[in-house]
């Protein structure tokens, strides 16, 4: 991200974890690298932005302590949102399609945050209903690599992560092309076990029109450099 920043600083990602680990000081190393990021950030030389998933494993805590985890990270983020994956894939996917340069606003945005104390309650039931839905949908995945582990050589873990890539591809373009066609879009859902969740798919188509304004002209590039290079230039699919 040091390319991108106009005043050359490092961008760092702290996951949620490690602000709980500096403010708890659970030990001597956790202390130096906490006093380190701090005199990083105070000589300009770093930030550290904030993301959503903070804020949603944040409020998993009582309100004082999310509370002071939540300040104490605003405090090193220079104001800064890592953008959201399907937010960010489509920014990609237009800076692509239209050559344009990649700057720090490209990853990352500077919106006026509310206090949480303010907006505690309502993160807090989404949380509760995200855990629930995020452990509902990776159940499955958990269950097929306790059956495959040490069952699969290397050589042939390669082969079928190639596979489930052309194949992701594949289903892109192909609706793609259904949205080209029919030239409507209609957002269809992916059923799991508890609930329903917008298709990633159709959410991105969504917001390259919606908000990237992509035409009949830019929707066909993307078609042909999905044929040419599948999504090996979309680092958040690849």
């Amino acid at each position: 991200m040091k390319k991108f920043d106009e005043k050359n600083k490092f961008c760092i990602y702290l996951d949620q974890f490690v602000i709980s680990d500096f403010l708890e000081e659970k030990s001597k190393i956790w202390i130096e690298i906490k006093e380190l990021i701090e005199l990083s950030f105070a000589n300009g030389l770093i930030y550290c932005p904030l993301s959503m998933e903070h804020f949603l494993e944040t409020v998993s805590k009582d309100i004082n302590a999310a509370t002071q985890h939540d300040s104490y990270f605003r405090t090193i983020s220079d104001n800064y949102l890592f953008k959201s994956e399907p937010f960010l894939t489509a920014q990609l996917i237009s800076s692509l399609i239209r050559n344009n340069k990649k700057t720090i606003n490209t990853f990352l945005s500077k919106p006026k945050l509310k206090e949480l104390a303010a907006v505690f309650p309502g993160i807090k039931s989404h949380q509760q209903k995200f855990s629930i839905r995020l452990n509902d949908a990776l159940q499955s995945q958990n269950d097929f690599r306790k059956i495959l582990h040490n069952k699969m050589t290397p050589l042939e873990e390669v082969r079928m992560m190639d596979y489930i890539k052309t194949f992701e591809v594949d289903t892109f373009k192909n609706r793609l092309r259904e949205y080209l066609h029919q030239k409507s879009l209609i957002i269809r859902s992916d059923d799991f076990t508890t609930f329903k969740a917008p298709n990633w798919i159709d959410q991105l188509l969504y917001q390259l029109t919606h908000k990237h304004r992509f035409k009949k002209k830019q929707f066909a590039l993307l078609l042909t450099e999905l044929n040419n290079n599948g999504f090996s230039r979309i680092a958040t699919k690849y």
